[in-house]
């Protein structure tokens, strides 16, 4: 077993976060263990202990006076035991999503929270399990493999359709003037930032969570219409409202300050070109029509661009093979079967001869795809910035354009986009699209 650990890219102090790195070859697992110091659990905690004042009569004390002592006295099992989600989502989640790209590793599917440490005075310590995925050798010319990209259907009105679609988008975006006030439908990336009673902030600027919400016109979104709608990109704020409330803690309820921050808008109005332009790197409007004619054109149920990606997988996973622990794949086909569980065609599906084989096949060629992505995308150096998340989440405005993503984040696949997504944890899905993207002009240029 290795052991290795490192700090995070803030300043190196007791007051930062770390990641510690256990890794067991034999036994194909490992460990990573982010330890949050003891300096900012207790602040959080005693914010956590002020801002239940509310719930609280003790006799001889108003809830403005009650002391810091008797919450802790009595509540403290509570308290605690909020802390552990509040920390998770506030700072854990990021950081770790962060690290893992910085430090280039490579891990069969989302790292397993498997413990929580945390009590006040102390530092606190999460421990999470994950399949590790040691990379020895590097992948050599393979910008020189045989790649024939699958011929594009010749139908006219193809071409038609997708310059119509163009056309269409283009004139939105010039009747659309004001793109920085929020309106219904749009994405919004804020910080979110902790404050105390006193409007004064709690932690350096280091401790913020950037998230993305879209803000749909379901009932459920409400909330999110009543805080974001009318502001616009630059705008900042203080509030308690009850959706970031309810994002950080789910066990009880909480009366924080947060500070709020809109760091970016997308217009759900229009698909923006210049965004489109820049995810694909591409720079005239002849090179977006070829790019359109993609998602238009159509075989056998499946894009010429799912076409495109899934053969030039294929042909790297097959040149550059990878062994890949049962285990993993064992995981993939239980999330595969929970997912179809849900599909009403589930028990016609299940009495297939072989429906199991099939769901193997797919959860091992998942897996392969995801390591052979990420290997591309640590060996080629490949980074992924907020600007290339907001190009992502352009993608998303169409229902034409989001065939485009093939590495989809898990929470735009689930019904409705209603809850904020962390944009650390977007990056990842971002890094894969981009690295794809970067080897299919490489392939397609011989």
């Amino acid at each position: 077993m290795t052991t290795h650990q490192d700090t995070s890219s803030r300043a190196k102090t007791k007051d930062s976060v770390r990641l510690t790195i256990e890794s067991d070859t034999q036994k194909a697992i490992g460990h990573l263990h982010v330890t949050v110091p003891a300096s900012v659990v207790n602040i959080i905690y005693r914010e956590a202990a002020q801002s239940q004042k509310h719930k609280v009569n003790p006799i001889g004390f108003s809830q403005e006076t009650v002391p810091f002592e008797y919450i802790d006295e009595h509540y403290k099992t509570q308290l605690i035991e909020h802390l552990k989600e509040f920390i998770l989502k506030y700072v854990v989640i990021s950081f770790l999503y962060q690290e893992m790209r910085r430090q280039k590793i490579i891990a069969v599917g989302e790292p397993r929270l498997q413990a929580i440490s945390l009590n006040f005075n102390e530092d606190a310590r999460y421990s999470f399990e994950f399949t590790p995925v040691q990379i020895n050798t590097s992948i050599r010319d393979w910008k020189y493999l045989p790649y024939k990209p699958p011929v594009r259907k010749k139908y006219k009105d193809i071409d038609k359709q997708a310059e119509l679609f163009l056309t269409e988008e283009m004139e939105k975006e010039k009747k659309h003037i004001d793109t920085s006030t929020i309106n219904v439908g749009d994405w919004v990336s804020f910080d979110v930032t902790l404050y105390d009673q006193n409007q004064k902030q709690l932690l350096s600027s280091n401790y913020k969570e950037n998230l993305w919400v879209h803000i749909s016109n379901e009932e459920t979104n409400f909330a999110y219409q009543e805080l974001f709608v009318g502001k616009k990109k630059g705008d900042f704020f203080l509030t308690t409202d009850e959706s970031i409330q309810e994002y950080f803690s789910s066990q009880i309820d909480t009366h924080y300050q947060f500070g709020v921050k809109i760091v970016d808008v997308l217009s759900q109005h229009y698909l923006s070109m210049l965004s489109f332009k820049e995810h694909f790197k591409i720079k005239s409007n002849r090179k977006v029509l070829q790019k359109f004619v993609e998602v238009f054109s159509f075989r056998n149920d499946i894009s010429l661009r799912r076409s495109m990606v899934e053969e030039a997988l294929q042909l790297l996973i097959k040149t550059y093979p990878y062994d890949i622990p049962s285990s993993a794949i064992f995981r993939q086909q239980k999330l595969l079967l929970e997912h179809i569980q849900k599909n009403p065609d589930y028990m016609v599906y299940k009495k297939e001869p072989d429906f199991l084989e099939k769901i193997n096949s797919l959860a091992t060629k998942q897996i392969s795809e995801v390591i052979m992505i990420d290997r591309f995308a640590f060996q080629e150096n490949i980074q992924v910035s907020d600007e290339e998340v907001s190009n992502y989440l352009n993608l998303t405005k169409r229902n034409r354009t989001k065939e485009f993503i093939y590495f989809q984040h898990k929470s735009l696949r689930a019904q409705g986009t209603d809850f904020p997504i962390s944009s650390e944890s977007l990056k990842q899905a971002c890094l894969r699209e981009k690295t794809l993207n970067h080897i299919l002009y490489r392939l397609k240029k011989l």
